[in-house]
């Protein structure tokens, strides 16, 4: 069959159903990725504009910060060196739009700085001097950072020891000898260390250098060559007067001499008000005043005779049993050869002959009986010398005495009277309640914290509260131990007492202070007439015109005593608290004549220092605060941090 001729025939298949869709699905997820990495994009961008705005913003209060900051330390240094810039009351403007410069020296730019400074917290000066430096930061739109340091001045309470010169009348004194300073010690002068050596357990500081260094043991080493600290003139002091006469704690001396002419004495008495077994209580603590009469210095000092005559002692004697008593009774050795100091002993129990014997007995016999003492002046335990005068009648002053026999006006002096209606709670208390000056506002609500003595002033007895004491024109005649209430080694801070004098302060070389020679005309037998062998001064003590110093520190004993195993004539000479002096003073001898030096710190001195204490000028920092820039007003807020009390 022959084969056909076709025509090749084209073949048309239609798409397949859903094929243009899924083109336009994928346009569709083109645009829309194409879109999303458009937004990322776009976020990123803003994102990272964010990140530098806020970046700039945080450099930029960072930067307002550390100009405020600086602001608050350059006015910080410039009181430092010049306190009288901080006024005594409001506040005073010290910068006024000044630039300030980066540690590589380039300005902040765009920034200035106002700083104010002024007093804050109590203005008194009564709990010690307190001051704000307030820093406001602002650019140039007004943008500001504010903030606000508060200082506090340091006080020279600080010190363990402190002096402006080494060398004095006595030529230079060293620590040596076994010396134990416990808290800081400052020299504007060389520091001068004996070959016998001495322990530093705090910092120490001169503006010049350590002569003999080589024999001290530092516990926290030493600084050399630093910025002299000055002390504060007399007229800074001037507003104690005002202080004290507030409260009719400011009293007139009649010397204005040395320690040999003192006739004035301040004691510190504290007292069990409510029977509660001790005297801790913030009204528990007083001083009382005694004036002796023209001539009468050795009487009120406690001095001992140097003479074997009886009746010459009439501060110093022995106790003895007396019929009707518990406790034994103190008698002047003075009155030992008396009539009715005889009959006494006799009625008392004695024998005839043992009676006669006692009171026939020489100073030998009777100053080495156990417990013999000495006392100052207007002490109860003088009855029998105090007393033995008109008005009083024989059966008031012929008895031995104790605490309790207080004589308001006697043979050799008086007590100065406080109040003639006493405190209620006194008065049930004690014989010599109108005698007692508070030192508490609860009992006295004019109390500020300060008694005044215009001259020279004696000073004893056990402190109970926070006063200090100062001697204008005068000086402090330290006549036995001045211990607070509370043990200062317990740091509770209750006691504080500051002592300064215009003169010096001086340790009285008197019965009580210094071991006597009990056996005068025979060979020597030396006897402590205290009721503790050493002597113990807690308190401030600052010496403004000379020094702190031992009277006749070069004569009497070598070896009567012992101080931490040593033999020394006088025994420790135990400080807690501090000791200021422009000139410094000698206590003891290295052949072992006056005391051996234990100087301790008391931490709550240096915190809460005594009220009104001198201050060095310097100021440390207490607290930061950051200060609300929004409504900023700087007269408002020193009003706010302020007070008057």
């Amino acid at each position: 069959m022959p084969r056909s001729s076709l025509s090749p025939r084209s073949t048309f298949r239609p798409a397949a159903a859903g094929a243009s869709a899924r083109r336009g699905f994928a346009l569709g997820v083109a645009l829309i990725f194409t879109l999303v990495i458009g937004a990322l994009a776009t976020a990123a961008i803003i994102l990272t504009s964010n990140a530098t705005l806020l970046a700039k913003s945080v450099e930029h209060q960072r930067d307002l910060k550390y100009a405020a900051e600086a602001g608050l330390q350059m006015v910080k240094s410039r009181l430092d060196r010049n306190a009288t810039l901080l006024p005594d009351s409001g506040q005073s403007q010290l910068m006024t739009g000044a630039t300030v410069y980066s540690a590589d020296g380039i300005a902040v730019p765009g920034i200035r700085v106002n700083v104010w400074v002024g007093p804050s917290g109590s203005l008194s000066g009564q709990y010690g001097n307190f001051a704000s430096i307030v820093s406001q930061a602002v650019d140039n739109i007004g943008v500001s950072y504010v903030q606000r340091l508060d200082v506090i001045q340091e006080s020279f309470a600080r010190y363990a020891y402190w002096s402006n010169s080494e060398t004095g009348p006595y030529g230079t004194i060293y620590f040596q000898g076994g010396d134990q300073l416990w808290g800081p010690v400052w020299s504007n002068d060389v520091l001068h260390i004996g070959s016998t050596g001495a322990t530093f357990h705090d910092s120490v500081g001169t503006a010049q250098y350590v002569s003999g260094a080589g024999y001290g043991t530092f516990m926290k080493g030493y600084l050399q060559y630093q910025r002299p600290v000055p002390l504060p003139t007399t007229t800074t002091l001037s507003r104690l007067s005002s202080y004290a006469s507030s409260a009719g704690y400011n009293f007139t001396a009649p010397t204005i001499g040395d320690e040999t002419t003192v006739l004035m004495r301040v004691e510190f008495v504290a007292t069990d008000l409510n029977a509660d077994g001790d005297s801790l209580d913030d009204n528990e603590g007083f001083f009382r005043v005694y004036v002796a009469n023209a001539g009468k210095q050795a009487w009120l000092r406690g001095d001992y005779p140097a003479t074997t005559s009886v009746a010459n002692y009439t501060n110093c004697g022995d106790w003895h049993t007396v019929a009707g008593y518990a406790d034994k009774k103190f008698f002047p050795a003075a009155v030992h050869p008396t009539t009715w100091f005889r009959q006494l002993m006799q009625a008392s129990g004695m024998s005839a002959g043992a009676a006669a014997a006692e009171s026939s007995a020489t100073v030998a016999t009777i100053m080495q009986h156990t417990g013999a003492r000495c006392y100052p002046g207007g002490d109860p335990h003088l009855v029998a010398i105090a007393r033995n005068t008109l008005p009083y009648l024989p059966s008031q002053w012929q008895k031995g005495g104790d605490d309790t026999t207080f004589t308001a006006t006697g043979a050799n002096g008086y007590w100065v009277r406080y109040t003639t209606t006493p405190a209620a709670v006194v008065a049930a208390k004690r014989a010599d309640a109108m005698y007692l000056f508070p030192l508490s506002r609860s009992l006295n609500a004019n109390y500020k914290g300060v008694v005044y003595v215009a001259g020279t002033t004696g000073v004893s007895g056990t402190v109970r509260g926070r006063t200090t004491l100062y001697a204008h024109s005068g000086d402090i005649v330290l006549l036995d131990d001045v211990r607070y209430a509370h043990d200062p080694s317990l740091n509770t801070c209750d006691d504080v007492l500051g002592l300064i004098a215009d003169n010096d302060a001086v340790v009285a070389d008197n019965g009580i202070n210094t071991p006597q020679n009990v056996n005068p005309g025979g060979s020597t037998i030396w006897r402590s007439l205290d009721d503790t062998q050493d002597m113990y001064l807690q308190a401030v003590t600052m010496a403004l015109n000379t020094s702190f110093r031992v009277q006749n520190f070069q004569y009497g004993p070598t070896s009567a005593l012992y101080c931490q195993g040593a033999p020394i004539g006088r025994g420790c000479l135990y400080v807690t608290g501090g000791i200021i002096q422009v000139v410094r003073g000698p206590v003891g001898t290295s052949t072992g004549s006056g005391f051996s030096k234990q100087y301790g710190y008391d931490a709550c001195a240096g915190s809460y220092p005594p009220p009104y204490f001198p201050t060095t000028g310097r100021f440390t920092d207490n607290r930061y605060y950051e200060v609300n820039p929004i409504g900023f007003n700087v007269v408002s807020l020193f009003k706010s941090i302020s007070s008057g009390s």
